[in-house]
């Protein structure tokens, strides 16, 4: 029986890819003040940084590092590490219906986070859309110490909300770290598939939105009982 949801973070709770745009308009912005920001250059330098991103999978010099070399040589690139990191939680936009679908898990579920990335600017990310008052933990791997998908940090997860991995579904964008880690800690993986399109062979459940998510746990039979 699954008692237990365990839930990544960017991509997942958060839109990603409309948080990573606005962040970098702001970005290109700052480095090219002489562009109109509703240019078609403007927009296609911001595009560019979307496609460098490749959905934050990648560190961030190496999308500021491609900035300097094209568009900004004077840009202080370990200056924008530091500054992307203090900032970008201000451009956190959630997953369309993620608090109403929250909401209703939580009346069934023990709900939890266990996401990648720097223990303070998760931290400041998952409170600025308010996240917390659904969770009963939030597990950082910068604060812990291994990254997904490292089985510890699964256990670790099931362990915080007083269950066994064979109790708790795992649900993530991202199949290496998500996916991957979640099946062999022994947990239901859940590949949410909300800002790409996945294409696999590989047999595992594909969600794409929190009113799926929601149909999933809340209304199959199998979930209920």
């Amino acid at each position: 029986m699954i008692r237990g949801i365990l839930f990544d973070f960017d991509g997942t709770l958060s839109n990603r890819v409309d948080s990573a745009y606005f962040m970098y308009r702001y970005v290109v912005h700052e480095i090219r003040p002489d562009l109109d920001i509703h240019s078609v250059q403007f927009e296609s330098i911001v595009q560019k940084c979307m496609l460098w991103d490749e959905f934050g999978t990648i560190n961030k010099r190496h999308v500021l590092n491609k900035l300097r070399e094209h568009y900004a040589p004077d840009m202080d690139v370990e200056g924008w590490v530091t500054r992307w990191y203090n900032t970008f939680q201000e451009f956190q936009v959630e997953q369309p219906d993620c608090y109403r679908v929250l909401g209703e898990l939580q009346k069934r579920y023990r709900l939890g986070i266990v996401s990648n990335g720097d223990g303070k600017s998760q931290a400041a990310k998952i409170d600025i859309l308010d996240l917390r008052k659904y969770f009963q933990t939030v597990i950082l791997s910068g604060d812990f110490g291994k990254d997904k998908p490292d089985i510890s940090i699964f256990q670790a997860g099931a362990a915080a909300l007083g269950l066994q991995c064979n109790e708790v579904a795992f649900v993530g964008d991202t199949f290496a770290t998500d996916i991957q880690g979640a099946m062999n800690a022994g947990m239901l993986p859940i590949w949410y598939c909300f800002e790409h399109y996945c294409v696999s062979l590989f047999d595992v459940r594909q969600l794409r939105s929190f009113n799926e998510i929601e149909d999933f746990f809340l209304l199959h039979d199998e979930w209920n009982h």
